[in-house]
Order: C-alpha cells, then sequence, then structure tokens
C-alpha cells in the first residue's frame, strides 16, 4: 500500500485530499484504498504502480511519480469513504443526522450529488496529470503497457491526437477507454475501406488521406462510444460541449435519446469521412460517375 508509512495514513489522506480529517481512523478508509488502488492500476499498469509504491516505501515522498499516484487513490477512496459515511450502520439500523438546532445534518440529496461530482471530477483531473507525466517522461514501464502497445499499432495514438479529430478535453483517461473501441472499428471498418495498403498508412507521415482515415476512425469510435459507455464515464467537458450542441444548460444530463441521437449524428459524418478517404486515396470518387443524364427541353426522344 502507498499510504500509511509510519502510521501516518490519515495525515496522507489530508494532505492529498484537503478534506479528510486526521483524527479519522485510518483502519476505516483501509479498504476503499485497496479497492481505488487496484483500479488505478487497471490505468497505469501494474509495474509502475510498483516502481511508485517502492519509491514511497524507501521514503521518497516528494518524488513526483509518488505524488502523481498517491492523489487520485486518495481522491476515489475518500469519495468511497463518504458515500458509506452519509448513513451510519449501527446494532439497531441504519441512521441518518437529523437536526433543528443548528447542528450538522444529512446535506440534500442534491447536495450529495453535486458533491460526488466535484470529487469523482477531481479523480479524474488526477488520473489525467498521472498519464501525462508517464507520458512525457517516457517511463519505460508505461510505455511497455497493453493500453501503450495497443495504441501503438493505431492510426490515433494518443488522446492529444484525438482531439484534433474529436473534441474530448484532450483527455488521455478517455483516450484508454476508447482503445478497445478504435481498434474495433479500425480492424471492422476503416482499414477494410482503404485496402490491402493499410500498413503503409500508419506507417505515413501526416497527409489528407491519413487526416480523413483519422477523422472516420474517431467519429466512429464516439459513435460506438456513446452507446456502449456509460455517460459519467466521459469527461464532464465532453458532456458540456455535448449538451450546448443540443440546447441544454451545462447542469442538465444528457438522456439516453440524445446520445443515440449523437451517435447516429456521428456515424453519419463518419461514413462521409471514409468516402472523402478513398477520393482521395484514388484521387477520384464513385459519386464523380454520373448516374442519371442531365434534363435537356431540346432534346427529348426515345427510341423503339
Amino acid at each position: 500500500m502507498i499510504f500509511n508509512l509510519n502510521n501516518q495514513g490519515a495525515a496522507e489522506l489530508r494532505h492529498m485530499t484537503g478534506n479528510y480529517y486526521v483524527g479519522n481512523d485510518f483502519s476505516v478508509v483501509e479498504m476503499d484504498i485497496i479497492d481505488a488502488t487496484d483500479e488505478l492500476i487497471q490505468v497505469i499498469g501494474r509495474a509502475v504502480y510498483d516502481k511508485a509504491e517502492t519509491s514511497y516505501k524507501e521514503g521518497k515522498n516528494d518524488d513526483r511519480l509518488v505524488q502523481l499516484v498517491q492523489r487520485p487513490i486518495a481522491l476515489l477512496a475518500t469519495l468511497h469513504f463518504f458515500q458509506r459515511s452519509d448513513v451510519s450502520h449501527e446494532d439497531s439500523g441504519r441512521k441518518i443526522k437529523v437536526a433543528s438546532d443548528g447542528t450538522d445534518k444529512i446535506p440534500w440529496e442534491w447536495q450529495l450529488d453535486r458533491d460526488d461530482a466535484v470529487h469523482l471530477q477531481a479523480y479524474y483531473s488526477a488520473v489525467e496529470r498521472l498519464i501525462r507525466w508517464l507520458n512525457e517522461s517516457a517511463d519505460k514501464d508505461w510505455l511497455n503497457t497493453d493500453a501503450c502497445r495497443s495504441a501503438a499499432s493505431l492510426l490515433i495514438r494518443s488522446g492529444r491526437e484525438f482531439d484534433s479529430y474529436f473534441p474530448i478535453a484532450q483527455s488521455e483517461r478517455m483516450y484508454i477507454l476508447l482503445l478497445p473501441f478504435l481498434r474495433e472499428i479500425q480492424i471492422a471498418t476503416v482499414a477494410p475501406a482503404y485496402g490491402n495498403s493499410f500498413p503503409e498508412l500508419l506507417q505515413s507521415e501526416t497527409s489528407d488521406v491519413r487526416y480523413a482515415a483519422s477523422k472516420a476512425l474517431a467519429l466512429y469510435t464516439m459513435s460506438v462510444a456513446l452507446r456502449r459507455l456509460p455517460l459519467q464515464l466521459i469527461p464532464y467537458a465532453v458532456i458540456r460541449g455535448f449538451n450546448s450542441a443540443n440546447g441544454m444548460a451545462d447542469s442538465q444530463p444528457a438522456s439516453l435519446e440524445d446520445a443515440q441521437r449523437m451517435s447516429a449524428i456521428l456515424e453519419a459524418d463518419a461514413a462521409d469521412w471514409l468516402e472523402r478517404m478513398k477520393q482521395l486515396r484514388d484521387g477520384s470518387s464513385e459519386d464523380e460517375v454520373q448516374l442519371l443524364p442531365n434534363n435537356s427541353k431540346t432534346n427529348k426522344f426515345f427510341r423503339t
């Protein structure tokens, strides 16, 4: 565990989150930390985490990797702890605070939901910072993870690059979530549409045809993601842009119908870009073939 060195776990959580009481018993949040650690390992890989934990146990608390790994774990663990603590579990049943004398009482449900959203967004931002630091430092253990190896075989290889084709707030965390969909669409749709020379396109420098192929890949991927991923996993900035584009207030959640409509729009746009990719690849398009003759009022006849 990357917390509670020298029995200072509560103080470390307070330092990392700013809202955990130092006087709390660390043991009550310990299992939440283990769960949050496992979730982060799914993103960054076991080797990266183990390296951070080793540095921590050696007393290198000022190590940048240690701090970047600690913060998302602390944020997610304390969020889960707070959610469980809203209702106390006692021998006589579940209890909540209810007071009319000015003392503390349970918040309204909308207040709890908003607080949960703030904490979750802070967690996502912390994961973003960690991934960007790993990318910038070219950490060997990070580059050897399944996510990085999978990205190397794709047309779009980072969240920042994906953002140039479809806005995802340059989210590297979101990009990792999209990796299975990116690979699926590239194999099932974009590569077959391009043809046998697709491996050459993967190795090519930036060009119009590569841009069109990448644009189609990104749009198809987001179309699939909107149908399959829970909306709360998509960065808030993406949802906010999605809401604004559909005439809704920023705070108004997108409905399933909205997501399905947006998915259909993106799929149609993606098909458009797939055709443009073919035009740029071949230098011509089937659309240029005249399927019907021009109507001429002075030249109307038929033969038998």
